[in-house]
């Protein structure tokens, strides 16, 4: 995964965070309000929900669906992609979510590229 600096050259990301298995904001750097900024907790919270959801998924359909590695909500104005103990605020309509994808998640783009590469 690339450093959060890098994560706010992304078209659409307005904000990005780093934070603590215990709710503790370890890293920031962006444009929004203190307490959307200082959520890191219910980052958490929803990581152990989504491990659960997963869990279930892997235990009760014949398909191994593995760990869990991220997850996105997106909202009408702004998305939040969490990925490990990052977190991207991204202006929903202006997301280059490919992008921020690959960087997220560590790997290469796989597929043809477009004709401007």
């Amino acid at each position: 995964m690339i450093g959060l600096d890098r994560l706010m050259e992304i078209e659409g990301v307005v904000a990005a965070g780093q934070f603590s298995e215990d709710g503790r904001v370890i890293r920031k750097v962006g444009e929004l309000p203190e307490d959307l900024m200082e959520s890191a907790e219910l980052c958490v919270r929803q990581n152990q929900a989504c491990r659960e959801f997963l869990n279930s998924l892997n235990h009760q359909l014949p398909r191994e669906y593995g760990s869990l590695v991220g997850w996105t909500v997106w909202g009408s104005k702004y998305s939040v992609v969490v990925v490990g103990n990052t977190r991207v605020f991204v202006k929903t309509s202006r997301g280059d979510y490919n992008q921020l994808m690959i960087d997220l998640a560590g790997s290469e783009a796989t597929g043809p590229r477009p004709g401007n590469y």
